[in-house]
């Protein structure tokens, strides 16, 4: 799986793409939890986000354990360039895992996670991003952000930096991992009826 660094001083995350073949098992989770709502704990109170249909998934835990794993040593060994650490890779557990079925107009608020190093991987995405980037209320925006994933953090001059993620339908597969302590937020989508599916979760050190 190839993997690739982001870094700047204040932010760092690893990104990478999941094998078709995986992304069509989550794919197939994700239906039957729609078809099956009753048979999956709903995860929504323990969540930050205004969505209806949040979901634990222990399916999707276990596909993704392997590369989960992989990314967490990749984005340790990445940090240990900028640190004192030895780069002794650490034993990971998987915390939670959770899928989330956002709606037209649902979004998640700035929020952080618990644990070492949470992820998103967009499974499905239901829109065209030059559709949402081209509604009035962006075109009049001199920081358009429907449907955008972004970070928020202070950089070194305590300057309040948004660093955004254009998440289309090229990034179904895309999974992205970071630090549990870094500030984000999911901004609504317009126009689709369908849902954009993801899948969040998060990493601790053992």
């Amino acid at each position: 799986m190839t993997t690739e660094p982001f870094y700047r001083v204040s932010l760092t995350y690893v990104k990478s793409k999941i094998p078709d073949s995986v992304l069509e098992q989550l794919k197939g989770e994700a239906k039957n939890i729609l078809d099956n709502p009753n048979q999956y704990p709903k995860f929504n109170h323990r969540l930050a986000g205004i969505l209806e249909k949040e979901y634990l998934s222990i399916k999707s835990k276990l596909i993704l354990e392997p590369y989960l794993i992989d990314l967490a040593n990749e984005f340790h060994k990445y940090w240990n360039q900028w640190s004192d650490d030895s780069g002794n890779l650490p034993r990971w557990n998987i915390d939670n895992v959770w899928m989330n079925f956002q709606k037209k107009y649902e979004y998640n608020p700035l929020h952080n996670h618990t644990g070492n190093l949470s992820f998103v991987l967009w499974v499905q995405v239901p829109y065209e991003l030059e559709d949402e980037l081209s509604l009035p209320n962006c075109i009049n925006s001199n920081t358009p952000a429907n449907s955008l994933f972004q970070f928020v953090y202070t950089n070194l001059e305590g300057e309040i930096v948004v660093d955004k993620i254009n998440v289309d339908k090229s990034y179904e597969g895309t999974i992205v991992i970071f630090p549990s302590s870094m500030y984000h937020m999911v901004y609504p989508f317009y126009t689709s009826d369908d849902h954009r599916i993801s899948i969040s979760g998060n990493l601790s050190e053992l």
